[in-house]
């Protein structure tokens, strides 16, 4: 897929018509990933989590991203281990780094990699 997104994982339609995706293109100018949420006919950028101060996420495979029911964005930043609960303003509600580590010094991250399940259309 090409648009305002690159190296995109876990892509889905929203209700409201709009795709929410994780996406690498942040990469290239910011050296992070992001979570946007984009029209896929106008390919205007309506909500994006990732890019401001404070809002730092990478995961080069398996990110993930879901919207919730209440409005609220999970995003799993895999590759750090990380797991997030994000509102519509960006401010986290909760946060979940998994502390296992592998390897003889400790020092490999524990990747989560349990894909998000992602709600059946209606």
């Amino acid at each position: 897929m090409l648009g305002p997104w690159r190296a995109q994982h876990s892509a889905h339609i929203l209700e409201n018509g709009r795709m929410l995706l994780f996406d690498n293109f942040a990469r290239m100018r910011l050296g992070c990933s992001r979570v946007p949420e984009i029209d896929p006919f106008t390919q205007v950028i309506a909500w994006r989590y990732g890019e401001a101060e404070g809002q730092r996420i990478f995961s080069q495979s398996n990110g993930e991203a879901q919207r919730l029911g209440n409005g609220d964005t999970l995003i799993v930043e895999s590759n750090a281990g990380r797991a997030i609960e994000v509102t519509p303003a960006g401010e986290t509600v909760w946060e979940y780094i998994n502390p296992f580590r592998a390897g003889e010094e400790k020092d490999l991250q524990a990747t989560l990699t349990r894909r998000l399940p992602h709600p059946s259309p209606r």
